[in-house]
């Protein structure tokens, strides 16, 4: 199986994006470069079907295959003070309505373009707990956490801290009460006495 799981984040992380394009991928590494097929533990010769890889996939713990992976790039590939952009995405569906897109929250730590941690929302305009959660997977010491305004929440804001991060987060007319205040501490007019 852990052949098969490299095989698949190295076809992943050079642009496949399905189950046919992994496949493909390793196909092709068998004619251009069957070495590599080798290091990463499969037989020689052989690289992994679509059907194969759809029964190692739907039979995979997905939560425990993500924290894997998203604490191999962490390790690997990004800086220990990297900003995290925290935002959620609507993964698009397939057959129409009929299979509605997934909703994900993610830390993304834009300069390496790594994912470090994801969890599904139940929808777009929901995310404040996949949010949470997404910020307890992830190492925040010494990081700034990028959100935008729906996560801009007393709770994120607390977590960050706790966790020895720093946030910048954006405040819109959703929260009209913040958005005077901030409009009212950075004004001119705010130095002066009354």
């Amino acid at each position: 199986m852990v052949p098969l799981l490299l095989l698949s984040v190295a076809a992943v992380l050079c642009g496949a994006r399905s189950l046919y394009a992994i496949a493909q991928w390793g196909r092709e590494r068998l004619e251009d470069d069957p070495a590599l097929l080798e290091s990463l533990g499969l037989a020689p010769g052989r690289s992994p079907c679509v059907a194969t890889l759809h029964r190692v996939f739907k039979n995979l713990d997905v939560k425990a295959f993500e924290a894997a992976v998203g604490g191999w790039l962490a390790r690997c590939g990004v800086e220990p003070d990297e900003p995290l952009s925290l935002d959620g995405k609507t993964l698009r569906g397939i057959h129409g309505e009929e299979i509605a897109g997934v909703h994900l929250v993610s830390a993304y730590a834009s300069r390496s373009g790594a994912v470090l941690a994801q969890m599904a929302a139940p929808g777009k305009g929901q995310e404040l707990n996949a949010a949470k959660e997404v910020l307890g997977e992830v190492s925040l010491r010494e990081r700034v956490v990028l959100a935008d305004a729906l996560l801009t929440q007393r709770e994120v804001c607390e977590r960050i801290v706790a966790s020895g991060g720093d946030y910048l987060l954006a405040v819109k007319e959703n929260q009209p009460t913040l958005h005077r205040d901030l409009e009212w501490a950075f004004s001119p007019a705010s130095g002066e006495s009354a």
